[in-house]
């Protein structure tokens, strides 16, 4: 969507927002986030394919996910949202529904059902929002495995356990019509289970568990085409150097991720607002079984063309990241994350990416975040990016408290 057509659309949702304001039910609300990055230029580095996702931040000045939201109860049962997000491709700046869904409030047996467009809640940060993160880009397997994170047109079903220590179960279903799926769109083209569990060791210290199955059947005849109405467009993922490209449009068939997450907090006597410290990490199984479709360069007397395969594979890939976060004082934090992916045969032949990020950020109060970040990115075998980004991350209007 061009950026008259998403001026339109804004302007006509603030103003519905606006006209029934009375009720003082509907929140309306945007995040900024503007920065400079400087990072080396990939664009002349051979077997490196990447869409804007898994390729992390732009070189330069960049506006990226900047979002308006609104949200409202829509009577004694249901609660409504709605959020749209600017990002910048190919030049252009587009305009994504990434979220609009209803959701029960008021099921018996403490059941909860939400349908529509929304994140998944597989792993600890899919579910989350880019804007609440620590850092000023996912990690590097968020950007590999999920193309930063993964949202679609669902439904979700989810239990919250009556106990004191916290434990919910869920099960989601979805056409598979994003990355990292990519089907027809027709049916059910995803589906996943998750359970999480937390609680309170004592006063100063509490934490969060979790384990996600999340499966797709992709076909990549439906790959260029898949994304919502939008304008086609090929994403890919990190190559390797011979060409493979996890998460490329060259699969057909079933991939399967297992995650599990854990997450601990420290805040003196629960009191967050002097001093508080994170630590947090997932680990990622993905497996892909089906066809993997490459073409072969051959040259016959004057002629050279290319000959098309389609191999079986039965591959299992690995990835994790690990960060930490301490606020040292009600305005400054500082963080550090480091995290890396093990690739199967035959996109990797040993090789194994990794990027080391290290932040300082100054939070003037709850809605605005400056960041300066350093990321040490070696991605691409025998080649090493530098990247220094200082982010603008400021929130306008109400703003729904962050997830643990």
């Amino acid at each position: 969507m061009k950026l008259s057509k998403l001026t339109t659309a804004v302007v006509l949702g603030v103003a519905a927002a606006q006209t029934h304001a009375a009720t003082d039910d509907i929140n309306v609300s945007a995040i900024i986030n503007v920065g400079y990055t400087e990072r080396e230029d990939f664009q002349g580095i051979a077997g490196y394919g990447v869409d804007d996702h898994a390729a992390g931040l732009k070189n330069g000045f960049w506006t990226d996910h900047t979002e308006i939201a609104i949200s409202a109860p829509i009577d004694d049962m249901f609660f409504g949202k709605v959020t749209m997000v600017l990002d910048e491709h190919d030049g252009e700046t587009e305009v994504e529904l990434e979220e609009a869904f209803i959701q029960t409030t008021a099921m018996p047996y403490d059941l909860s059902f939400r349908a529509g467009r929304f994140l998944s809640n597989v792993g600890y940060l899919n579910g989350k929002h880019a804007h609440t993160d620590s850092f000023a880009d996912r990690p590097l397997v968020y950007r590999a495995f999920m193309n930063g994170h993964y949202y679609d047109d669902g439904a979700r079903l989810s239990w919250l356990a009556p106990t004191e220590t916290y434990i919910e179960l869920g099960t989601e279903v979805f056409k598979g019509a994003t990355m990292p799926a990519y089907s027809d769109g027709e049916g059910v083209g995803a589906h996943s289970l998750f359970v999480k569990t937390g609680g309170d060791f004592n006063e100063s210290h509490s934490w969060q568990l979790g384990a996600s199955y999340i499966g797709f059947k992709n076909d990549e005849e439906y790959c260029s085409s898949h994304d919502h109405g939008e304008e086609d467009h090929e994403p890919h993922a990190l190559e390797d150097e011979h060409g493979e490209a996890f998460g490329a449009c060259d699969f057909s068939g079933d991939k399967d991720y297992y995650i599990v997450d854990a997450t601990w907090k420290w805040a003196p006597n629960g009191n967050y607002k002097y001093q508080n410290f994170a630590l947090s990490a997932e680990y990622f199984i993905v497996e892909e079984k089906g066809e993997l479709h490459h073409e072969e360069e051959h040259e016959e007397h004057i002629n050279v063309f290319d000959e098309e395969h389609h191999d079986e594979i039965d591959v299992e890939h690995t990835g994790f990241y690990v960060s930490g976060v301490y606020q040292f004082s009600p305005n400054w934090a500082a963080g550090l994350r480091y995290s890396e992916i093990d690739f199967d045969e035959p996109y990797s032949d040993g090789f194994k990416p990794k990027v080391s990020t290290a932040m300082m950020e100054y939070r003037h109060s709850h809605f605005s975040t400056i960041r300066l970040q350093y990321s040490q990115d070696k991605s691409v075998e025998h080649f090493t990016d530098d990247q220094v980004t200082l982010q603008f991350n400021m929130a306008l209007g109400a703003h729904g408290a962050h997830q643990f």
